[in-house]
């Protein structure tokens, strides 16, 4: 799996990276709520932020760090996960 460090204009530090639709637990991809992420995403973090974008080029690891940062900017921000309890059927060992 490629990551990439890519500057923005502010001076923050990102990394990024793909998450590809084989990587996602297969209960979660079964989902509907996953929408034009259920292909993958690309996402980007920083110290302080969590961003993702569904719909990314493929070949993103070759790109310029100015593309990536024009990805950055429109990715969409990503909440925090609050602490969920696990749903009937889920693994109690993880």
């Amino acid at each position: 799996m490629a990551v990439r460090d890519i500057r923005d204009e502010a001076g923050t530090t990102w990394k990024v990276w793909a998450v590809m639709a084989s990587a996602i637990h297969p209960k979660t991809a079964a989902e509907d709520y996953l929408g034009e992420y259920s292909e993958g995403w690309l996402c980007f973090e920083s110290s302080t932020q969590r961003r993702r974008l569904a719909r990314f080029p493929q070949d993103w690891d070759k790109l310029a760090d100015k593309e990536l940062v024009r990805l950055l900017k429109t990715a969409q921000v990503v909440t925090p996960r609050k602490h969920t309890p696990p749903k009937p059927g889920d693994s109690a060992n993880p």
